[in-house]
């Protein structure tokens, strides 16, 4: 989408919108905060509000694993007490078919509650990657033009993928610890309350030192996406057609490569930071859970030495340890992953809150009642310095400007004087900042988008068409259309005969941004899609590249077809689009200085007699038979 429009001139020095602008540094502003934010965790915890009956299902289940996995224990000292200690056989064998079956059923009901974990997981990951492509298609195109991609693309699948393990292993665990660890003790001190104290007093040991951890492995993980994501930005514009040519042309491979190769290093030595971090952690969670069994022999072997306590209650106890300190220490370790997880949340919530900047309005448009009046009152637009600072910069001023139904609009100046701004407001990819613009008398502000944009037809300077064939790119123009319409439209475009020579004709594939295809065939092909689309509004921004002359010829036989009895407003580069123009606007520095017909404005107008004679090397208006001549050669007004 960024792509789509870029031949419109939406970069950082045309026009954009005030939070638009420094959108990028507001997304590394919010993602790099460091601290145990309690509202992510509790946005977080609201994703799962949807799938609340698979919560409580899975929480069910795991309720029911840990008291299946601390029966064991009690089932090892009914063993030794009743069965082989008393010379019971048949409650022996009795005792061990019940331990083996719990065994098997707390295995199973591990794999289902696997299964239901990772199924909650994965519909919340997918519901955040849809919010944030939805929040995303509601952004403007100078959103796009001042945000690299690549990094949009890394927050949308990186990050998501990223936390998988945050809500099946994080989320899940610290549910699964809490109850085994409740499960246990209320065992132990049903065993015995003496030795349940003393296994109780290393606990301590485990909870302590996990805070300044948890902390550095945040850091550590917000850093280790900002780097994932500039590679991802790196590929996606390297490993693309135009960025390929560039690297080429300019001989920049082994800059590229170096360039990788130092975001790679760099990714490599966090990630291995990020493993060993809490590697001291766990050696003492490990230590102190072998002190503690070994506590536990020396005192619980004292009581049994002097008969205050039987030899299977010690056997179990030691056993129940393990499913005591394990919970604990990977409990520990869930405080280490939600703070690192925290920072993948913050830069997913980045976007997710990012502030819509043109808003569609409610009411909606009937098509057949569309006449193509479009009028300007007034109108400015500011945008920001893309530094992150508030200082606006005026890109249109107090413009005023009324096309009538069916009527064909110039529009010349020189560059940076606000024609592709002006342009790019008519759809409302931008909002105006002041004064307000209508359609048959409407403020566009109260008309649905869509209804709007489906009167409008564009065609860009560069035309952008995804990799596909060339059926499904005319498809994006109307999606229900048959091979017969889009056959009539690529006629009307000069564009029918190319397609049909190719080797499967229409399902041909255009390659990445229809680079298989020359630029007249783009440039005709752009027209066919709007030619399909049917709508009542053309904007058209001419395109400036040299073309042979049946070319020329072809997209000038084209263009008069498209712009039939259409509101049009054109980009002129082209002199015989100015002579055949109902009015011409010559802007300035964002201000209209005049409007009128050609030869009028050669005698008003100096700027737009400076523009005509530059560029095409002549000093009084052209004879009719010059102009007609000049006009087939397509001539070009600098922009």
């Amino acid at each position: 989408m960024g792509v789509e429009f870029r031949g419109l001139g939406l970069g950082a020095n045309s026009g954009g919108s005030g939070s638009g602008g420094n959108s990028r540094w507001r997304l590394r502003e919010l993602a790099n905060q460091e601290h145990f934010d309690w509202q992510i965790i509790k946005r977080v915890l609201k994703a799962f509000v949807p799938y609340w009956p698979t919560a409580i299902l899975v929480m069910l289940v795991i309720f029911v694993s840990a008291i299946g996995n601390v029966a064991p224990a009690w089932l090892t000292q009914k063993i030794i007490d009743e069965g082989i200690l008393k010379g019971r056989l048949a409650e022996l064998i009795w005792l061990t078919l019940t331990l083996v079956g719990v065994a098997i059923a707390t295995g199973l009901l591990g794999v289902w509650q696997n299964w239901l974990s990772n199924l909650i997981a994965q519909h919340v990951m997918a519901d955040y990657r849809l919010a944030l492509f939805r929040k995303l298609q509601e952004q403007t195109v100078n959103f796009f033009a001042s945000t690299q991609s690549g990094d949009l693309v890394s927050r949308v699948m990186n990050d998501v993928t990223a936390i998988q393990n945050a809500i099946t292993t994080t989320l899940v665990g610290f549910v699964s610890n809490l109850l085994m660890i409740a499960v246990t003790l209320t065992l132990m001190f049903k065993m015995n309350w003496r030795m349940s104290v003393l296994a109780m007093i290393v606990v301590p040991a485990f909870v302590i030192p996990t805070q300044r951890v948890g902390r550095v492995r945040q850091k550590l993980q917000a850093e280790i996406q900002e780097w994932l994501s500039a590679m991802t930005v790196q590929l996606s514009e390297t490993l693309g057609v135009s960025g390929a040519l560039l690297i080429r042309m300019f001989n920049r491979e082994e800059a590229e490569e170096k360039k990788f190769a130092t975001a790679n290093v760099k990714l490599r030595d966090l990630q291995v930071r990020q493993g060993l971090i809490g590697r001291w952690l766990f050696m003492w969670l490990g230590m102190f859970s072998s002190i503690g069994p070994a506590l536990l022999w020396g005192y619980g072997g004292w009581l049994v030495i002097h008969h205050e306590m039987e030899l299977g209650v010690i056997v179990a106890f030691t056993t129940l340890l393990s499913k005591l300190y394990g919970p604990l220490s990977q409990l520990a370790q869930v405080h280490v992953n939600v703070l690192s997880s925290i920072a993948l949340f913050r830069r997913i919530y980045s976007v997710m809150d990012l502030e819509t900047e043109v808003s569609s309005g409610p009411v909606i448009l009937q098509e057949q009642g569309v006449r193509g009046r479009i009028e300007l009152r007034g109108v400015s637009y500011s945008y920001p310095d893309y530094t992150g600072q508030e200082e606006l910069r005026p890109a249109l001023q107090e413009v005023t400007l009324t096309l009538e139904p069916g009527q064909k609009v110039a529009l010349v100046g020189p560059s940076g004087a606000g024609k592709t701004t002006l342009l790019n407001l008519i759809p409302r990819f931008a909002d105006p900042t002041g004064g307000s613009l209508l359609l048959d008398g409407v403020d566009c502000k109260t008309l649905s988008l869509r209804s709007l944009r489906a009167q409008m037809g564009l065609v860009p300077q560069d035309p952008f068409f995804f990799h596909d064939t060339v059926y499904n790119n005319l498809r994006v123009a109307r999606e229900n259309a048959t091979l017969e319409e889009m056959e009539q439209a690529c006629r009307a475009a000069q564009i029918h005969d190319m397609i049909a020579d190719l080797p499967q004709g229409y399902q041909t594939m255009v390659g990445e941004r229809g680079y298989r295809l020359s630029g007249g065939e783009r440039q005709r092909l752009a027209i066919a899609r709007v030619l399909l689309q049917g709508p009542r509004i053309v904007l058209l921004d001419e395109a400036t590249s040299a073309l042979d002359t049946v070319v020329e010829r072809k997209i000038q036989d084209a263009l008069a077809v498209l712009l039939e009895g259409r509101t049009a407003l054109v980009i002129a580069h082209r002199l015989s689009t100015v002579l055949s123009a109902d009015k011409i606007v010559v802007l300035n520095e964002g201000r209209v200085v005049a409007a009128g017909k050609h030869e009028e404005l050669l005698q008003t107008c100096p700027l737009y007699k400076e523009l005509y004679e530059v560029q095409f090397g002549v000093q009084s208006t052209p004879e009719p038979e010059q102009e007609a001549k000049e006009g087939r050669k397509g001539g070009q007004i600098d922009r």
